[in-house]
C-alpha cells in the first residue's frame, strides 16, 4: 500500500508539471516548454491530447490518494493492536 501511494504521489507531480506546462506554452508563453529544447518538447507539442492525459491523470490520483492515505493507517492501526 505504500508503494501505491509512492506511485499516486509521482504520478500527481508527473501530470501536473507536463498539464501545467502546457497551460504555461499556450497561454503564457512561457515555462517548461519554452526553456527546453525543441527536441524533449517536440513530442509534447505536437501531441496536443497529451494535456487532456495529464489532467484526468492528476484528478484521478487525486481522488484516489485520501482513500490510500486511510487504507494505510487503518492497516497500521491493526498492526498496533
Amino acid at each position: 500500500m505504500k508503494t501505491l501511494d509512492l506511485v499516486l504521489t509521482a504520478a500527481i507531480l508527473l501530470s501536473a508539471t507536463v498539464f501545467l506546462a502546457y497551460i504555461g506554452l499556450y497561454y503564457f508563453d512561457f515555462g517548461l516548454f519554452t526553456t527546453l529544447p525543441e527536441s524533449i518538447t517536440g513530442f509534447f507539442t505536437h501531441n496536443g491530447a497529451l494535456q487532456y492525459v495529464a489532467l484526468g491523470l492528476l484528478v484521478a490520483a487525486l481522488i484516489t490518494k485520501p482513500f490510500v492515505g486511510r487504507a494505510i493507517k487503518r492497516r497500521e492501526a491493526e498492526k498496533r493492536i
